[in-house]
C-alpha cells in the first residue's frame, strides 16, 4: 500500500505572488496557481496609513510581498489565511 500522509499535508511554502496591486481599500495578490486574493487594506494598518506612491513601492520575493519603504512584509499564506498584520517586520 502507498503511504499517501505527504499528499494529505499541506504545503508549508507559500504559493508564489505573480502580481501586486492595491485600491485605496482592497489589496489584491495573483497567484502562480492561478487563485487571486483580495483583503481589506483595513486588516493591514502600516499599508492603510501609507501613501499611494510608498504603498506602489513593493518588492515580490516567491511567495511574499515586502514593502521597503514601511520594512512591512505579507505573504501570499497571511492573505490566504486571513491573518491580519499590525506590526511591521524589518526583513524581505
Amino acid at each position: 500500500m502507498a503511504n499517501s500522509s505527504s499528499s494529505a499535508r499541506p504545503s508549508r511554502t507559500p504559493p508564489p505572488v505573480e502580481a501586486v496591486w492595491l485600491t485605496a481599500s482592497v489589496l489584491h495578490f495573483d497567484l502562480a496557481d492561478g487563485r487571486s486574493i483580495s483583503v481589506p487594506l483595513s486588516f493591514y494598518p502600516p499599508l492603510l496609513s501609507a501613501s499611494a506612491p510608498v504603498r506602489d513601492q513593493y518588492e515580490i520575493h516567491g511567495g511574499s510581498v515586502f514593502w521597503a519603504g514601511l520594512g512591512f512584509k505579507l505573504t501570499s499564506s497571511d492573505l490566504l489565511q486571513g491573518r491580519r498584520k499590525t506590526r511591521r517586520s524589518h526583513q524581505k
